[in-house]
C-alpha cells in the first residue's frame, strides 16, 4: 500500500461520522487522516482550503505529525499559515458565515452554477503570504511519503 492509499484509508474511515476525526480509535489514525487531508487540499488548493474543509483540529493533528515523522520544515510551513490566520482571524468573534469565506476564490455550487465568492476575510497580504507559503509546502522539502511509512511502518 502506498503512502496515498494509506492515509487516505484512514481520512475515508470518517465519512460514516461526518468525517470527525474523533470517530477514529486511535491518534495515529487521526494523524494520518489529517495529513491525507493537508496534503490533498493544499496541493489543490492551498492551505487556505485544507484548514476551511478540515478545520483546527485537522491542523492540529497534521502538524503534530509532521513534527513526529521529522517533516520538520513542512510542520514549520503550515505552523506559519496557521499563524497568519490566527492573528488575523478569530472564528469567534465571527459571524458563521465568514469562517466559510477563508478563500478568495470562486467555486461551483451543486447545480454546476459558478458562484463568485466575495473577497476572503483575511487581508489581501496575508492570503498572498500563504499562498506563497503554500507553493512552498507543494515543493516538498521533506519527504512526507518516505518520512511517514517509515514512522508509522508498525501501525500501516
Amino acid at each position: 500500500m502506498d503512502w496515498y492509499d494509506l492515509t487516505g484509508k484512514y481520512h475515508a474511515l470518517t465519512f460514516t461520522n461526518e468525517c470527525r476525526l474523533s470517530s477514529l480509535s486511535a491518534e495515529w489514525q487521526r494523524e494520518l487522516a489529517s495529513l491525507w487531508r493537508l496534503e490533498a487540499d493544499v496541493n489543490n488548493g492551498a492551505y487556505l482550503q485544507f484548514l476551511q474543509n478540515w478545520g483546527r483540529e485537522s491542523f492540529i493533528y497534521a502538524s503534530e505529525a509532521l513534527r513526529k515523522i521529522g517533516a520538520r520544515r513542512m510542520a514549520e510551513i503550515v505552523d506559519q499559515c496557521q499563524a497568519l490566520v490566527d492573528e488575523h482571524f478569530d472564528p469567534e468573534a465571527r459571524a458563521l458565515e465568514e469562517n466559510q469565506w477563508l478563500m478568495p476564490n470562486s467555486f461551483v455550487d451543486r447545480n454546476s452554477v459558478l458562484v463568485p465568492a466575495p473577497r476572503s476575510s483575511l487581508p489581501d497580504e496575508v492570503v498572498d503570504r500563504i499562498q506563497v507559503l503554500s507553493c512552498a509546502f507543494m515543493d516538498y522539502p521533506d519527504d512526507i511519503a518516505q518520512l511517514g511509512m517509515r514512522y508509522y511502518k508498525l501501525k500501516s
